[in-house]
């Protein structure tokens, strides 16, 4: 024991110092990785060095002065970046040697570069594309089919958040029947992948026909949150079509990378849903004017054909009038004629007789006056009942060709035309939708006829007297005696 020397702790810190002392002042930048983080004012901390194994090779105290921690975070500010100081923070710092006879040595931090931790935010980035890229995952939520009129909405984002604000507003605006289920969440900090994956869980669970992420703006380091590989390897399994609105103006975020859609700001992703009920109403109000158009024009080829039989109708009863007239006149100038003919010859005959008694001999006119008043008496008789069986002829034809036998006919036929009138209306399809029945056709126009013809989902027309309907169907059900 006598030959031992023992100095004083001080004696040591001091010569240590003093071999230390050259190197005092001289400014040097370090990389490295935060741990033990703690923000009391002024930021202490380890800055650590990891081998490829996650053991730690090098470990020194820092700390950087309050007015100093101000500075960085103002020229962060100016790049564009929040500054981060939590354990795991990569970071490139302008460092000072400091010693301390009770405390040891350490750093102090005076500087540090924000295109070191840009580069790093952008190299963490990269390194996720490449693993979500090498495992095949972009493009496959997008095989997704998405509904052409998604309503049901699930909504991933913060409650208090501005983007929420402004996605709901468009949406609500609209005017169209969205129906919205939140998933809060927290969108930056270190709660951010945690709560974004049971959001996005939740609503795997829901009949929804699309899940929309969003949030609002920010620097570089609060987008950088959503930089997650968890959360985009589970958009890009999700059971529903993904669509995020991040808020990257320039760059691609990793979640819009594997997403079905993405969108610069939560309005521009309410406004593309908005867009499709907009594109459809358009396309309704055209296929409506179009098929308006086409029963006006139906409608007025039937009145045609109508006024055109209804004009047939009533030149064809006054052409078939004048034709029974023009008969009658005709049968009755041949009744006429053939009377007077028959007169003639019978005056005729008489006149021949009596010339022929007169040329006889006065002897035998006694004898023949009797004979020919006989004869006269007979042909009296037979005049008489010819004049009769003609005059009784001439009297049917008369009865037959009356007036009122006329206009019985044309009562009759005016009976006809107001029954054929009446079955014109009848097949008129304007007068059945009067009566209550209605027409329903297929979104191309063809007539529905059978329950047979449309499936669930299918988009009909339904066509009432005073507008149309349209409608989705939603099963299609055979009745037992259809």
């Amino acid at each position: 024991m006598g030959s031992r020397r023992f100095f004083a702790l001080s004696v040591i810190t001091d010569r240590v110092g003093d071999l230390l002392r050259p190197a005092f002042g001289k400014a040097f930048w370090v990389r490295a990785e935060i741990s033990s983080a703690a923000e009391r004012g002024h930021f202490f901390c380890d800055l650590v060095e990891s081998d490829g194994r996650g053991g730690v090779v090098a470990r020194m105290r820092c700390q950087i002065w309050a007015s100093d921690l101000a500075r960085i975070r103002a020229s962060f500010k100016a790049a564009g970046l929040d500054l981060v100081l939590e354990n795991g923070t990569q970071v490139g710092i302008e460092c000072e040697l400091r010693w301390d006879a009770r405390y040891g040595l350490s750093l102090v931090g005076r500087d540090m570069d924000p295109a070191f931790a840009l580069g790093e935010i952008e190299l963490r980035r990269r390194r996720i594309l490449e693993a979500l890229e090498r495992d095949g995952l972009f493009g496959r939520n997008a095989e997704h089919r998405v509904p052409l009129l998604p309503n049901r909405i699930g909504l991933v984002t913060s409650r208090s958040s501005a983007a929420f604000q402004d996605f709901t507003k468009t949406l609500r605006e609209s005017g169209y029947g969205f129906r919205i289920v939140v998933a809060d969440a927290t969108m930056q900090g270190p709660d951010t992948g945690r709560t974004v994956l049971a959001a996005l869980d939740a609503l795997a669970r829901l009949p929804l026909d699309l899940v929309v992420m969003t949030r609002g703006g920010g620097s570089k380091t609060d987008l950088a949150w959503l930089d997650d590989e968890a959360v985009a390897r589970r958009i890009a399994s999700h059971s529903l079509p993904v669509w995020t609105a991040i808020g990257h103006e320039t760059d691609t975020s990793v979640l819009d990378a594997v997403a079905g859609a993405h969108f610069k700001t939560p309005t521009a992703v309410a406004e593309a849903l908005v867009a499709r009920f907009e594109t459809l109403a358009l396309r309704l109000d055209e296929g409506a004017a179009r098929l308006r158009n086409v029963w006006q024009r139906a409608r007025d080829l039937a009145r045609e054909r109508l006024d055109r039989s209804r004009t047939g109708l009533r030149q064809g009863s006054r052409k078939l009038l004048d034709q029974r007239r023009s008969e009658l006149r005709n049968v009755a100038e041949r009744v006429r004629a053939e009377v007077l003919h028959r007169l003639g010859q019978e005056r005729s005959h008489l006149v021949g007789g009596a010339a022929s008694l007169h040329a006889r001999t006065r002897a035998s006119l006694r004898e023949r006056r009797q004979r020919l008043r006989q004869t006269a008496i007979d042909l009296a008789r037979g005049g008489r009942l010819s004049l009769r069986v003609a005059r009784e002829r001439l009297l049917q034809q008369r009865r037959r060709l009356s007036l009122r036998r006329i206009e019985q006919r044309l009562a009759a036929e005016r009976e006809r035309l107001a029954r054929r009138e009446q079955l014109v209306r009848a097949a008129d399809p304007a007068t059945a939708l009067l009566r209550g029945f209605s027409l329903t056709t297929l979104a191309d126009g063809t007539l529905l006829r059978s329950v047979g013809d449309v499936e669930a989902g299918d988009e009909i027309a339904t066509r009432l007297a005073d507008g149309s309907i349209t409608s989705v169907v939603r099963a299609a059900r055979r009745e037992s005696g259809g």
